[in-house]
């Protein structure tokens, strides 16, 4: 008596883990997409403190901010304003390619009081998935649900 595998029990076994991995395939993505906002939002929260912070703290004797590039997908830390592209004191920062955004299209804190010039709201978004980044007048940051 053989103990092997027939041809058909291989083909089910097959087509069973085809169907499993196709069904797994897109929870997967939905996730990985998911963390690269979370990731992004995370960074750009940061970026916006840290040119806050410097524009209290009156770093170099200047306001400071942060430029959004969505063509490019990055974002850039600058000093002074308006933002220049050139300036060696930028500090770029990269958007993952599935996510785009929508906003201004630099936010500029004053020296001293950190504030910016308007009230600002950033929306980032990948795939069905959006957070939203919202800057008041006088200068708190939120990330909005």
């Amino acid at each position: 008596m053989s103990r092997a595998f027939t041809l058909l029990e291989t083909l089910l076994i097959i087509a069973t883990i085809v169907f499993l991995a196709a069904l797994i395939f897109p929870l997967g993505l939905d996730f990985y997409k998911d963390q690269q906002l979370q990731s992004a939002t995370q960074g750009i929260l940061q970026t916006l403190r840290r040119a806050q912070l410097k524009a209290t703290a009156v770093e170099q004797d200047s306001s400071f901010g942060v430029h959004f590039d969505n063509t490019n997908k990055i974002y850039i830390l600058f000093k002074g304003s308006p933002y220049i592209p050139d300036d060696p004191y930028n500090e770029k920062f990269d958007l993952p390619s599935t996510i785009t955004m929508s906003g201004p299209s630099d936010i500029i804190f004053s020296k001293v009081e950190g504030k910016p010039i308007s009230s600002q709201i950033i929306i980032l978004n990948s795939g069905s998935r959006s957070q939203t980044i919202s800057i008041n007048e006088v200068g708190r940051i939120n990330l909005g649900l």
